[in-house]
């Protein structure tokens, strides 16, 4: 290859040199057009074929126990087509390895676990939102939250202190959903996730509110106020703090199927104001969507409790 590449600008030099003698311009110009463009060919001919080299060098780089472990990785995370992707790719390069043989019995393990997915994926689809697992405990990254106390009622109750408590009450042809909310954080200021109801029909799901979501204790009135720091209230000081969440949903909904949502994602951040009572606390949104299907459970979404699904 070395040898054609030099020794085209040779014949370069030599067809310039006859064209200049004996022909037109324009036939000169011709010829070292088509020369140029003989090399030019020649040189993409050759970077083709170095790329392709080092490109079969990089695979074989990657041995084939390392592609086994990693076959095994992507197979414990589900992630099920790149694990078998892998497992081909280490039988094309590596046919007689010991890897090889033994990824024999990892494509039979992958198999069963495709086809355990689907067997569950056409229960969900029989049993439509009744076969999601209710969830009341979830991590979502640095936050573990656990939900208790859920509750239908006229009245939400909240920023308590002392034997004291602030309240909201429903309003006619409406009730309060609520519950307790405890998260465990390691961060110092996290944000916190938002909750929702949405109606259910068929296999659609339709959003109802968000709850708002309060304190649920403070240390006295003065910290209430913020006339001192309540550290029992501030993730800084401590890992777990209590809150108090409350939606106000009409009777018409609360007498159909309906379920309590969760977005896995921490949305809600604290803001101060010194003239607020109390001064600290939380606000945001999650964004939900006017509407969910059973898809959207796999993974973004977790149903913390349902009602009224026969």
């Amino acid at each position: 290859m070395k040898k054609y590449a030099f020794a085209i600008p040779i014949m370069l030099l030599a067809i310039q040199a006859s064209v200049s003698s004996c022909d037109s311009n324009k036939e000169a110009e011709a010829r070292i057009a088509k020369a140029e463009k003989k090399y030019q060919d020649s040189i993409a001919v050759l970077k083709g074929a170095l790329k392709e080299k080092q490109e079969q060098i990089e695979l074989l780089s990657y041995p084939a126990d390392q592609r086994l472990q990693k076959a095994k990785e992507l197979i414990d995370a589900g992630e099920l087509d790149k694990a078998s992707s892998e497992i081909s790719q280490l039988k094309r390069l590596f046919p007689n390895s010991q890897e090889a043989s033994a990824s024999t019995s990892l494509i039979g393990r992958i198999n069963d676990l495709k086809e355990a997915k689907r067997q569950e994926e056409e229960r969900i689809k029989a049993l439509g939102f009744k076969a999601i697992a209710e969830q009341t405990s979830v991590k979502i990254d640095y936050n573990t939250v656990t939900l208790s106390g859920i509750s239908v009622g006229s009245r939400f109750t909240f920023d308590s202190y002392g034997n004291e408590w602030y309240y909201r009450d429903a309003d006619r042809g409406s009730k309060y959903v609520t519950m307790q909310m405890s998260v465990t954080s390691t961060s110092h200021d996290p944000l916190l996730p938002a909750f929702a109801i949405y109606s259910i029909s068929g296999d659609k799901m339709e959003y109802e509110g968000s709850f708002d979501t309060r304190f649920a204790r403070w240390k006295d009135y003065g910290a209430y106020l913020g006339n001192y720091h309540d550290s029992s209230n501030d993730f800084a000081k401590v890992s777990t703090v209590k809150f108090k969440l409350g939606l106000q949903v009409d009777n018409e909904t609360l007498a159909k199927p309906y379920a309590i949502v969760l977005k896995k994602k921490n949305v809600l951040f604290s803001s101060y104001d010194r003239y607020a009572n109390p001064p600290v606390s939380y606000t945001g949104s999650a964004g939900y969507p006017s509407t969910l299907s059973i898809k959207d459970f796999k993974n973004k979404y977790v149903i913390i409790k349902r009602y009224n699904l026969k």
